[in-house]
Formats: structure tokens, sequence, C-alpha cells
């Protein structure tokens, strides 16, 4: 009687490496699968975070620019890079219209100590001490330049009653607005941005020179890698236009975003 053979089963060598071959090309696509959308997300939400710290910083520039003064913008270049990293404005909190004629009339043939109004302000008496009357604003080398110390058409007020506006001691203005308008400007501001940091200076006395940042103002961003600020003033019939251009780099990842913001410029002082 013949006793049958049993015939072992198992894998060869080829086969086993072949099986280890097929085996890490699919795992190197399940993880590709896996890891790509992971990362492209991550990366998604790092642009996202940069553009939302850029955008708040430009929005919130361009609010006060809004506010500016009629030819109160001006720009300057700390760096001597070609960029103007620095941009000053002169913020206005109300505005109206004067009396060309009758009691306390506005003139400019003489020196006055307060001027009538046409209306009442929005802002109160408080808002008003302090601040500053300015009457067609024109800008450098006009004459008419609220920036020049001593001020050419530039009075704090001392005292705002109904439609009576007080600002002894006594300036002669030197021109008179064809639309007998006036503006209150309670501050002047300065964006500036030094080393890798965009700051806000505001509450110093308006001078002659744009004032550079330092450390102690306010923070808005960081992480700057380039700012750039442009004005260009327009004309009689064009308002003016401030750009702004920012970019801010992640420190983590080298993530690099540009952001241009566009603000018109009312000038009609």
């Amino acid at each position: 009687m013949k006793i049958p053979l049993h015939k072992e089963n198992g894998f060869t060598l080829i086969e086993l490496i072949t099986v280890m071959i097929i085996t890490g090309i699919i795992s190197m696509m399940a993880v590709n699968m896996i890891t790509l959308p992971m990362q492209s997300y991550s990366d998604m939400k790092q642009r996202a975070e940069l553009v939302d710290i850029a955008e708040i910083t430009l929005h919130r520039m361009a609010r006060d620019i809004h506010h500016a003064l009629p030819n109160s913008v001006r720009t300057k270049d700390t760096s001597s890079n070609g960029k103007d990293d620095h941009l000053e404005i002169l913020h206005t909190i109300d505005g109206g219209r004067y009396t060309t004629s009758g009691v306390d009339a506005y003139t400019t043939t003489t020196a006055i100590d307060k001027f009538t109004l046409q209306k009442e302000l929005n802002i109160s008496n408080t808002d008003a001490i302090g601040s500053y009357v300015v009457v067609y604003n024109m800008g450098a080398d006009s004459g008419a330049d609220a920036y020049q110390s001593p001020a050419q058409n530039r009075a704090q007020i001392t005292n705002l009653t109904n439609t009576l506006i007080s600002f002894p001691p006594s300036i002669q203005f030197p021109f008179s607005s064809p639309q007998s308008r006036f503006m209150v400007v309670d501050k002047a501001i300065t964006f500036g941005c030094i080393g890798s940091k965009l700051y806000l200076k505001q509450g110093y006395s308006i001078q002659a020179a744009i004032p550079t940042v330092s450390t102690s103002d306010n923070l808005l961003a960081q992480n700057i890698t380039s700012c750039d600020f442009n004005y260009n003033p327009g004309s009689s019939t064009r308002p003016g236009l401030v750009t702004m251009e920012i970019e801010i780099t992640d420190p983590d990842s080298s993530e690099l975003i540009k952001l241009l913001h566009q603000v018109m410029v009312e000038n009609q002082p």
C-alpha cells in the first residue's frame, strides 16, 4: 500500500517581493490621497488668515482716510527703497458752512477769533474744544496749509455755542471757501512701517514734517515684508486716490500674500 505524499504550500521569494512592492505602491497612493488634501487645506487656511490680517489692516486705514481733511494726505519714504512706507492725514470729525455777512461773519480782510455758522454742528462743545477749525485747505506751498506752524488756515477751538464757533487768539485766514465751507479736525494720524511691523501714531501735535512711527505706537500688523503707500492728489475736477499695498509673510510656512486697496479722497476744500 502506497502512502500519498502531501505537498506543502508556500510563497516563493519572488512572489513575496512582488507582494511587498505592490503593497508599498498602494500604501504610497493612499498616503498621497490623504495628505495632499490635508496639506491643501492647511495652505488655504494659512492664506486665509494672512488675507484676513491684511484686509482688516487696510480697512482700518481706509476708514480714517475717508475722513481726511481735503489736501491733507501726504506720504514719505523712510527706508530709501523707493516705496513710501509712511502715510499721514488730518482727521475730520465734522464740518459745515459759515456766514459771510451780519454779526461775527467770516472774513479774510482782518483777524477774527470767531465766526457764525449757517447751521449747528453735529459734535458737542466738549468734542469741539481742543480740535481745530480749518478753512479752504489747499496743501503744501499754497499759503493755506493746515500742517504749517504757525498755522496758516487752522485755529484751535475754545468754544462752540449753537451756531458760534470761537478760537482765540485771533487769526487772519488767508482765503475764503467758494462754498463757505469749513472743517473740524480733531487729530493728526500717521500709519508707518518700520522693520516688519505696521504702526499707528496719533495724538501728537500737528507739525510741518511727517513724523516717523516708533515701537511705542499702536501695533496694527506684523510680519510685514513690504508696504507701499501711494497718493495721487487728483485735480479740481477729479478726486484724489490713495493706493495702499502691503505684503505679509507667515514666518512658519513662508506663505506670502500681497493685498492692494484703493481709497478715493475728496479734495474739494
